[in-house]
């Protein structure tokens, strides 16, 4: 396989890689490819003519060793290169560091284009053959046949390129795939480096045209690009000769830090588990000991409080070793937080009876068997985001080169548990969202804790039901603002779109009528007595919804259909399709009855936004408001939703007067905006109150709290039967514009809100005038009251 002629550091060894791989020496090439020196002595002489310093005496004496074997301006044959072994040692003295240790260098002297090697140097030949230089080593990992004829072909084409047409293909070095190293039992990995400078390239014929912009097209593209350069430039038609100077680097840590990269991108694409021992070797390779063992350990957050990362291959050797001894969770987490605190590199290349006695926590490792740790803390834009650990079971396994060798994986790891910290933290979010809904931030941290166990717990996996999260003995808040009679103003509205759209329909059939041949009906498939608008008034509000559908979404079928048969009717269609559909002249009255509502309502839901941050910097609580016709709201207050945060007895009666504030300064805010409205609307205020405390649950299914318990139910019945009441024994309604109802069960809270109604009376947002009304018997509700207060003529 390999023909040996050794001569110290430095061999003349034939090794042909190419026809060991793919059978033959040039394989699909096809070119004329020859080893020569001539190339070499031709770019010798002229930096031997251009220089003036010491290394022209350099030059000269290499050209007159050279000068002796004429036969060199010819090819040289490969049976006879081991006889020039002197001049590849003066080239080889030439390129290289003078003062580079001979056995530092893995280099050699090849065939232009293929890897045919002729000479190079011990620690070179070490790496492709066996210790006694006769085969291929079998730990070497080679290109297959495929990927060596293209590997061959890209360089050749490369060559081709740059002498010709001044470009290359900007193809990557090729790099041997891996070399197990018996010593350490690891891969060890290298990139083959060619230097090309000493090569004369001819072409046989005239070359054909060819532009950058026309290669980038064969690149781009889906082809194979080579076989399109072969039937463009054919290799028959091109003669190489001269010699390649290979060196070989080892570039195992590159490798190592590149595997832990990939890991990371190829996590982010897929989203699949974390690939541990594609990491752990990748680590050994960087360090180059198989000895040497590492754990990874990010930091997570949960509800400010730190969590280690419960993942395969994701532990600490020592709280893991700390949980077996007995060692209580509470101690090793206090030792966490300290670490935190103060993170600082903790590195023991000797655990010995001396620093167990030192730290006795080390002697949970030197008992089961490790000698040597290390502790790193890992920062990610100056934010500690985890540490690594590094031991080992033997000694002398750390050293100055290990320590500073596997700082160079630091950015990356660090990298690596901030995607960590990510993908919890949005996976938590994801549960959270997907399970509940967009939560407040007062209730946030019960929805992370159920978010938390669930996942803990493996129920994600199953699928199970998440825990339900739920708050005992709160206080419930309920205030309403309605507009006034909306249904009523919606009807009437609707009406009046459809008598302006039965004007319409009449004058567009009016038109039709000339240009068509034959009865409308027909055409339109039905009467016209349905449209006859004398019967419009007599219209029930069913009857006026089915008109409504029929015109809007039934006849613009057979308009459409219509026109195609009888496109001179195209102009007075188009005309009529326009003003009919959404937005267009018969939808006025809606729309300005739309508009005018969603004034009000952005006017109140503003108001709320504001009372909301005014509530939660008080005390937190739960806030919650939804659109009907109007807007709703409900509070709900207690220690059970801030349970880090002590309960004042008196904080329900601030909220009382809170609420009652926010609701009288909306209604002062919707009667200044009654004029500026296209369809002027009013609306009513109303507040219920309820002095029980009531628990409340979260509902997967409506994705909002409700209250718990069916004596609790009542205080939902209440919320939504009051606002349509009357008072008892009239028919006037409890709610009125203008005012504020204020509905209760118990007297003691009427005089609590009776002290607050004078508060804001003596700051003018409140009349002086107060009724005192009973509520009519609701279904299912008695004994209902309320105070009744106009708001005060004032402007805000």
């Amino acid at each position: 396989m390999a023909e040996n002629l050794n001569n110290d550091k430095m061999q003349s060894i034939k090794l042909d890689l190419s026809k060991y791989i793919c059978g033959s020496e040039n394989s699909e090439l096809g070119a004329d490819i020859k080893f020569s020196m001539k190339p070499f002595v031709d770019f010798l002489t002229a930096k031997s003519n251009e220089d003036t310093s010491a290394r022209k005496n350099i030059y000269t004496y290499v050209l007159q060793e050279f000068a002796a074997f004429p036969e060199l301006e010819n090819n040289i044959e490969e049976e006879n290169t081991a006889r020039y072994a002197k001049l590849f040692d003066l080239i080889h003295t030439l390129v290289s560091p003078l003062l580079q240790r001979e056995g530092q260098q893995l280099w050699a002297i090849s065939k232009p284009v293929c890897p045919c090697f002729y000479y190079g140097s011990d620690a070179f030949y070490s790496v492709l053959l066996d210790k006694k230089k006769h085969h291929i080593n079998q730990n070497l990992s080679l290109p297959s046949t495929g990927e060596m004829e293209r590997s061959m072909l890209g360089n050749f084409y490369n060559l081709i390129l740059q002498e010709f047409y001044q470009f290359s293909l900007n193809l990557e070095q090729h790099i041997v795939h891996s070399v197990l190293d018996l010593e350490t039992n690891l891969l060890k990995y290298y990139r083959l480096d060619v230097d090309s400078r000493f090569l004369k390239i001819r072409a046989q014929q005239a070359l054909p045209e060819l532009s950058l912009d026309v290669v980038k097209k064969f690149l781009d593209g889906e082809e194979d690009y080579l076989k399109i350069l072969k039937d463009v430039l054919p290799p028959e038609m091109f003669t190489i000769e001269g010699m390649s100077i290979v060196t070989l680097t080892d570039a195992t840590a590159e490798y190592a830090l590149e595997s832990v990269k990939s890991t990371i991108i190829s996590h982010n694409q897929c989203k699949s588990g974390w690939d541990f021992p594609a990491i752990h070797m990748a680590l050994k390779a960087l360090v180059c000991n198989n000895q040497l063992e590492f754990s990874l350990l990010p930091f997570l957050k949960l509800n400010q409080k730190s969590l280690l990362f419960d993942h395969d291959g994701f532990h600490s050797v020592l709280i893991e070793l700390a949980k077996e001894s007995g060692m209580l969770a509470a101690e090793y987490d206090n030792l966490i937080e300290k670490f935190l605190q103060q993170p600082k590199r903790i590195i023991y290349p000797e655990i010995n009876e001396e620093v167990c006695a030192e730290i006795p926590m080390l002697r949970l490792l030197l008992d089961n068997g490790i000698k040597s740790f290390a502790l790193y803390p890992l920062y990610y834009n100056g934010k500690i985001v985890g540490c690594l650990e590094m031991y080992s079971r033997s000694f002398g396994a750390f050293n100055p080169q290990t320590i500073s060798s596997i700082e160079f994986a630091f950015p990356l790891l660090a990298q690596l548990y901030q995607n960590i910290i990510m993908d919890f933290n949005n996976e938590i979010s994801a549960i959270i969202t997907d399970q509940f809904t967009a939560i407040q931030p007062s209730v946030q941290w019960r929805f992370i804790e159920a978010a938390y166990n669930y996942l803990k717990s493996g129920s994600l996996e199953k699928k199970l039901q998440i825990e339900p999260v739920n708050f005992k003995d709160v206080h419930p808040f309920y205030g309403a603002v309605d507009i006034r009679n909306s249904s009523i103003q919606r009807n009437l509205m609707i009406r009046k779109d459809l008598f302006d759209h039965f004007r319409l329909l009449e004058s567009t059939l009016a038109q039709l009528q000339p240009v068509l041949c034959g009865s409308l009906t027909e055409v339109l498939g039905k009467k016209l007595s349905v449209w006859d608008e004398q019967h419009f008034s007599e219209l029930s509000d069913m009857e006026v919804m089915k008109t409504d559908d029929y015109l809007r979404r039934q006849l613009p079928v057979h308009l459409e259909v219509l026109k195609e048969q009888h496109p001179e009717t195209k102009t007075v269609i188009d005309r009529y399709l326009a003003d009919s559909k959404s937005g267009g002249k018969v939808f006025i009255n809606r729309d300005r009855y739309e508009l005018s509502m969603q004034m009000i309502n952005h006017a109140v839901s503003r108001q709320l936004d504001e009372f909301n941050q005014t509530i939660q910097d008080l005390y937190p609580c739960y806030f919650e408001k939804f659109r009907t016709d109007g807007v709703e709201f409900d509070i709900y207050l207690g220690q059970s939703i801030a349970p880090g945060t002590p309960f004042p007895d008196f904080m329900v009666s601030v909220f009382r007067y809170q609420q009652l504030r926010v609701i009288a300064e909306i209604a002062h805010i919707t009667a200044n905006l009654h004029s500026h409205l296209p369809l002027p609307l009013e609306t009513t205020q109303l507040i219920f109150v309820y002095g029980k405390q009531l628990d409340i649950s979260f509902r997967l299914d409506e994705q909002r709290f409700d209250v718990e318990g069916s004596y609790n139910i009542r205080y939902q019945m209440v919320k939504k039967r009051i606002d349509k009441a009357n008072i008892k024994g009239t028919t006037e309604r409890l709610t009125q514009p203008g005012k504020i109802a204020i509905v209760y069960f118990n007297q003691s809270e009427a005089h609590e809100y009776l002290k607050h109604i004078r508060r804001l009376q003596t700051e003018e947002l409140l009349s002086g005038e107060i009724e005192y009304l009973e509520v009519e018997e609701l279904q299912g509700v008695e004994g209902l009251k309320a105070l009744r207060v106009s708001i005060s003529q004032n402007p805000l």
